[in-house]
């Protein structure tokens, strides 16, 4: 939970742990057969195995950087990716992680910094508000598959947010599978953002009324919508008074839906504050502006019972792969809104990580 934009641009704080910012020459491991059973040579595996451990606040940051194929000037497509990665909290204290795939055209960069050449086409969040580990598995298939070249950048940026929090342990074990290719043609749009509620400062906004929302318009480009994919994290804080309260009673939650709009963005385009990001206003508004031709491409629920102690104190994340069910013409300055809304009391962080494959 940041007060600034971390995504795509994410944070130009690095942390020099073992590789730090590395250049690798990746295995590329055969892992499919043609249809006469003989190896196809053109379909790769790279293994992404990296751990790091930090108490650095700040969300510091690792770049991982791959040469595949014949470098950034090939051309290839990402057709899976699987394993698992995990957060471990060495102490109590709140701490999250970020999770992103890129890649590079032209030529590799020997350090992007800022990440301002890449082309991001995976993310995934993770947040852990107790002294535990959580171990996410990762299992995307890409029927419809994501453009990447032959210079492939694997970034985690996180840990503790408070100083004098204890250490925080983040891995990696992934395997993305991909294959070469003529042309670039499916296009990976971002719809990711980051809201709380239950205190008024943090994420990319902020409310502590209970029945406020928050809606994110993001313009479309021209082409045929095809699938949602990511992962949804909705989180609780650690307790402590760096943050808002634990809720309590019966249950907490959120909501996450998405929308297209044909035609443009309407009212949810003009609700921006001057850093370009929605203000808060009463969820059954939001839901008002909403025109009848308006398409419902996915609903998240995110529900946690809490139990007789009288606070809870967790972290809800859900891998998203959603195949749309047929493709979804999208003209240019369509709209994709994103609606976040809140159940239950007290402070939580409520974040997708959510990205769209558009096909011509």
């Amino acid at each position: 939970m940041k007060t600034y934009k971390r995504i795509v641009v994410l944070a130009a704080i690095f942390i020099f742990i073992g590789c730090g910012i590395c250049n690798v020459w990746a295995q590329d491991d055969d892992w499919g057969r043609g249809g006469d059973g003989e190896r196809d040579g053109d379909h790769r595996v790279l293994h992404i195995q990296r751990t790091v451990t930090t108490s650095q606040i700040d969300f510091p940051q690792s770049l991982f950087m791959y040469h595949l194929l014949d470098g950034a000037n090939s051309n290839g497509e990402a057709r899976a990716l699987k394993g698992t990665i995990s957060l471990k909290n060495h102490s109590s204290e709140f701490s999250e992680v970020l999770w992103v795939l890129a890649y590079w055209k032209g030529e590799c960069p020997v350090d992007d910094q800022s990440l301002a050449g890449a082309n991001v086409i995976w993310t995934e969040i993770q947040k852990n508000p107790t002294q535990s580990e959580d171990t996410l598995s990762v299992d995307l298939h890409f029927p419809n598959p994501l453009p990447m070249t032959g210079c492939v950048g694997f970034i985690f940026a996180g840990g503790p947010l408070v100083k004098g929090a204890g250490a925080v342990t983040m891995s990696a074990d992934l395997n993305l599978e991909y294959k070469r290719s003529e042309t670039l043609t499916n296009t990976v749009i971002d719809l990711s953002g980051e809201y709380c509620f239950g205190q008024n400062w943090g994420c990319q906004n902020a409310t502590t009324n209970e029945n406020d929302g928050f809606a994110v318009p993001i313009a479309m480009p021209a082409g045929h919508l095809m699938e949602l994919y990511g992962s949804i994290s909705d989180s609780t804080f650690d307790g402590t008074q760096n943050f808002g309260p634990l809720p309590t009673g019966e249950v907490w939650g959120n909501t996450n839906n998405f929308y297209l709009l044909p035609g443009g963005c309407g009212k949810f385009g003009s609700n921006l504050n001057s850093q370009g990001f929605p203000n808060p206003v009463p969820l059954a508004k939001l839901n008002s502006w909403l025109p009848n031709n308006a398409i419902h491409l996915e609903s998240v629920p995110m529900d946690y019972p809490i139990t007789q102690s009288g606070t809870s104190r967790a972290s809800l994340t859900r891998q998203i792969e959603t195949f749309l069910p047929y493709p979804v013409k999208v003209n240019a300055r369509d709209c994709v809104v994103v609606i976040y809304g809140k159940k239950g009391n007290g402070a939580t962080d409520n974040e997708t990580q959510i990205h769209a494959v558009l096909a011509p």
